[in-house]
């Protein structure tokens, strides 16, 4: 599939799930170390994504295409929403002593200190391999959605509904790159260094969570962890093979076609109750009869 095939539509769902009902750090089936790990991803998306939509803002006045400036203003719609849900949950976490907001806040000094003085080509190119790593990582969770079973539900709904948008938009920096930079080596060198960047930070950020609380994982709660990781199903080991597809030859994210898992996104995990838009049309329906 290239740049001007036919691409899911992207617009933004404005979704709101109910952190209030979080009772404990310990979300992810009482693992202390799984918890402090899915704590740590959540809390780099809003600065994280701040930095994809200003990156990617930086080309749009230069894109001749009009369907790629429309997909380019709804990858900034998704990822602000994202931004906003992730800011409430981390919020919801720092109540319970996950504090996620300072790692945010932490995450966000580093990018204004080193990344928002680097080239345009470097900071676009940093989104569009970051966005490669957060689409694989969201086909595989609605591939295998059982791997969340034992996650707090809202903080499920949240992963669920910001994996369907990851894929919806997943080529859209991708093309904005291609289309004005067109140097598709200079993304495969790129990867790798996102790819440490992404593993130091995180591992950096989970250590921290967990060392703010005095907490050392129990030998149990390392094998629940490592199993979550790299077993059959695990997070890392699902996602090894999409992730080395970025390194051939002319590769474009839509060569891996996922769009039934739009549907699935749809059709098992979509909850009206969440979708505030949704919500308030039923609200003006009622006040007017």
């Amino acid at each position: 599939m290239t740049a001007t095939a036919d691409h899911p539509a992207i617009k933004p769902r404005h979704m709101s799930m109910p952190f209030e009902q979080l009772d404990t750090p310990y979300f992810f089936d009482n693992n202390a170390l799984l918890s402090a790990f899915f704590a740590a991803l959540s809390s780099t998306f809003p600065a994280g994504e701040g930095e994809f939509i200003a990156s990617v803002r930086q080309y749009r006045d230069k894109i001749k295409s009009p369907k790629l400036k429309e997909e380019i203003r709804g990858f900034i719609g998704q990822e602000g929403h994202h931004s906003r849900q992730h800011e409430r949950v981390n919020e919801a976490l720092r109540e319970l002593g996950f504090d996620a907001v300072a790692l945010d806040k932490d995450l966000g000094n580093y990018i204004q200190k080193h990344v928002v003085n680097r080239s345009d080509k470097f900071r676009l190119a940093m989104t569009v391999c970051m966005e490669h790593l957060t689409a694989i990582l969201a086909e595989h969770l609605l591939t295998y959605p059982e791997t969340l079973e034992n996650l707090a539900p809202s903080v499920q709904d949240l992963l669920y509904w910001h994996a369907v948008e990851e894929i919806e938009h997943k080529s859209v920096a991708f093309d904005t790159f291609m289309s004005i930079e067109g140097d598709q080596k200079y993304l495969r060198w790129c990867q790798v260094y996102a790819t440490l960047f992404f593993f130091h930070r995180i591992g950096w950020y989970t250590i921290k969570l967990l060392w703010w609380q005095r907490k050392m994982p129990s030998w149990k709660e390392f094998k629940g962890f490592w199993r979550f990781m790299t077993g059959k199903k695990g997070m890392f080991t699902g996602v090894t093979k999409n992730y080395l597809d970025w390194f051939k030859k002319g590769f474009h994210p839509w060569d891996h076609d996922n769009m039934d898992l739009i549907e699935r996104w749809k059709t098992e995990f979509y909850r009206e109750d969440q979708d505030m838009k949704l919500q308030k049309e039923k609200d003006k329906l009622k006040a007017a009869s």
